[in-house]
Formats: structure tokens, sequence, C-alpha cells
């Protein structure tokens, strides 16, 4: 019996070591496994992730917006050559699956691609290919809430002067050379560059772009009666035409669509450049949900003057308030805003030519006046540029008078009248 004893004594102490042993190699995993958990989850939250890309882009100028994850400061980045573009390697960076990567137009942005890859086992690198062949500058910067790297890229412009082309050459002296020398200089034939605009279009060198808004799948503002704002535009656009021909003659005037069919908004101020206009006029119908609301008033390229303008430019736009936001603070920031006075000017003429015109036949046409809003249509403009909204087509009123050819005709010849006094050119009534 003592045996017995001893023997389950002996057994149950070698359980008992086996227990606590097993405790200690289970404890060691345990910590094992929450110092590997810890550490993976450092290595997660030290890693910086892209949460979203926005961009804004024109011809001249893009912005492209990486969202994060996290504030990171430690980024590089450099311009490359052949081809042109620029890299931002960001360490331990990494790109979502569903992070959707923004497409361009080569042709109305001076970006044509963005691209991410590995350029060493733990950084990331974005690169932004340079449409044709740009030279560029740009800027990186950070903003916090959300955390953001912002990458500003604008095509550096350069303008080139022809040397005199007798400067540095030595010829005999004569008698003829003399006599020439004696003589009063002949005036240099100007080119069309180097001419003001009232020059221009006295020698029939002039050209001026009208954009009738919206087109094709594109409706704009739904008025009275099913009256189409796409519609209304393009007929006031055709009779504005006309009336310049008349009364300018020799001078260049082209239309952005002739039929009704949909072009992009950059493609708009993208066709005015391309031509080198020396005017942009877009041209629109307005609507309100009150439809109390009725007058004329012009806009030029600028952060908005009122909400209300705010949410015009939203709405002529296709986009947001939220976006529209984001454009005024790229506006405020950089100066995107190209021929600001001179397109003052020319507001201020149309507008009051449209309403000298009018105000003598029809009764109650109201004065809304000049205003400034971010207006995607006129940015990118390398002339003076502004907006017209012609009348309101959700008021009653005016929806009638729009329906009207004459009514039509009376604010093509207000519009052309206003620009020929800003060119410096005399205005003569103009047969329908």
């Amino acid at each position: 019996m003592a045996g017995n004893l001893l023997a389950s004594f002996y057994s149950r102490s070698r359980i008992n070591r086996l227990l606590e042993n097993f405790s200690l190699i289970l404890s060691l995993f345990l910590v094992f496994l929450l110092l590997s958990g810890e550490s993976a989850l450092g290595a997660r939250k030290s890693s910086t992730s892209i949460l979203g890309i926005r961009e804004f882009s024109t011809p001249g100028y893009a912005r492209v917006v990486l969202i994060l994850n996290r504030e990171t400061f430690d980024f590089k980045s450099g311009v490359l050559k052949k081809p042109t573009r620029i890299f931002l390697d960001i360490p331990r960076g990494r790109l979502l699956k569903r992070t959707q990567i923004p497409k361009f137009s080569p042709r109305t942005s001076i970006v044509s691609r963005l691209r991410f890859g590995k350029q060493h086992q733990n950084s990331l690198r974005l690169v932004i290919d340079i449409s044709k062949k740009n030279d560029v500058k740009y800027r990186v910067f950070t903003l916090p809430s959300p955390q953001r790297i912002v990458v500003d890229v604008w095509a550096k412009r350069t303008g080139i002067s022809k040397p005199f082309s007798g400067e540095g050459r030595k010829r005999p002296e004569s008698d003829k050379s003399a006599r020439a020398l004696r003589a009063p200089p002949r005036r240099k034939k100007l080119t069309r560059r180097e001419m003001n605009l009232a020059q221009k279009f006295r020698q029939g060198l002039g050209r001026i772009v009208l954009d009738p808004g919206h087109g094709g799948k594109d409706p704009g503002a739904v008025g009275i009666a099913g009256l189409r704002e796409k519609r209304v535009a393009l007929d006031i656009a055709l009779r504005t035409r006309r009336v310049l021909r008349r009364v300018l003659p020799g001078n260049r005037v082209y239309l952005t669509r002739t039929t009704d069919r949909y072009i992009s908004l950059s493609d708009r101020t993208t066709f005015a450049n391309e031509y080198d206009a020396d005017i942009f006029v877009s041209i629109h119908a307005n609507s309100a949900r009150s439809r109390r609301v009725h007058g004329i008033e012009t806009y030029l390229l600028s952060e908005a003057s009122s909400r209300r303008a705010l949410k015009l430019a939203a709405r002529e736009s296709g986009t947001t308030i939220a976006r529209m936001t984001d454009l005024q603070k790229i506006l405020n920031d950089l100066g995107l805003r190209s021929k600001v006075a001179e397109s003052q000017q020319l507001a201020q003429r149309v507008q009051q030519a449209m309403l000298s015109r009018l105000r003598p036949s029809y009764r109650g046409v109201r004065n809304l006046g000049v205003k400034r809003g971010p207006f995607y249509v006129l940015l990118g403009a390398q002339m003076p540029s502004i907006l017209v909204e012609v009348a309101f087509i959700s008021n009653r009123r005016e929806a009638r008078r729009m329906n009207s050819p004459k009514y039509r005709q009376a604010l093509a010849e207000g519009i052309a009248r206003g620009i020929m006094q800003f060119v410096g050119a005399g205005y003569r009534k103009s047969r329908k």
C-alpha cells in the first residue's frame, strides 16, 4: 500500500510538472502572437495609404490631390525628361485596390496620364506624364483635414522675340547708304500679335469666338412650355455671328458649335485658344426655382460674388457646389484668372449694350449687373472672356419673349454692339 501511495504521488507530481511546462509554453506562444500582432499593426499604421485621388486640369495647368490616411512629409519629387514627367516617391506608400485613378485627355489637359509603381520595395512612385512637349514647372505641398499631398503643374510660357535683322552687320559706306541713314526710317509693319485690339479689328484681323452653351445630350435649363436653353443659346449665337460679320467685315467670327451637338466645357476654351481668339463670349439662358426671378446678367471668371453666383456656376458647369468651392480655392491660390481687367470691361460693355437695345421696345427688362463666378467654361481662356445669361426661361414673361425671333434678334444685336464698343469700332445697325 505504501508503494501504491508513493507511485501515485510521483505520478501526480509529473502531471503537475507537465502542466506547468505546458502553461509556460502556452504563455510564451501567446506573448509571441501578441508581439507579432502589434508589430504587424504598427507596420500597417506606419504605411501611407492613398484613399482617393482628385484632379483638376486645363491645357496649361493641372492639380492632382492624393487623399491619405495619415500625415506624411518624407516624400521626394522631381522632373524627368524625354518624355517630360513629374514623379513623387512616397516611402511605405500603398495604393488601395478600390482607389480609382483619373483619366485625362491630352487634347484638353496638360497631363496625359497618372501612373503608379514600386520604385523600391517599400516606396510607392506616382508618375504624372505631361502631354505633348510642354516645358513645365511644379510644386508639391501638404494640406490637413483630410491629410493630402497636392501637386500643381503649370506650362512654362516663353515669349519669343525676333532679333533685329540688321543687328551686328557692317556694311560698306556708300552714297546710297548715307542717304538712307539720313532719310526717316520706314515704319515697320506690325504683325497681328504686335497689334492692340483696336488695330486688329480695324485691319480686319480680329477673331471672335461665340460659344452657344450646352448642346446634344446636355439640354441645359428647361423652361416654361419646354423651352430649352441649348436651342435658345444656339439661335442667339448664330444671329450674333451674322450681325458681327456685317458690322465688322473682314474679321473672323467662329462658333464652338453650329448644330445641336455636345461639346465638353474644356474643349470650348481650347477651341478659342487654338484659333488665337481675341474675345470669347459664352451665351446661356438662366432659370430659377422662383418664377418671379427675371433679368439679364453677365459673368467673368473669378471667385463667386454671391452664393447664387456659386450655385449658378455649379449648374452651368454640371457639377456640385463642393467642387465649385475647390475651384474657387484654386483660383484664389494660383491666380488662374486670365485677362481679368479686360474681361470686366467686356462684360460691362455687353451688359449695358443689351439693356440699351431691349429697353426702348420691351418693358421691365431688369439689370442684374456684372458678376463674378468660377465657371469651368471660362477657365483656361487666354483672352478676355465672359458668360452671358440673356434671360430666365423659368419666368413666364421672359420665356414668352425668348420664343420670339424678334426678341432673340434684339439680344444678338445688343451682344454685337457691346463687342464692337469693346474693340473700339463704331456700331452700324444691321439688317436681319
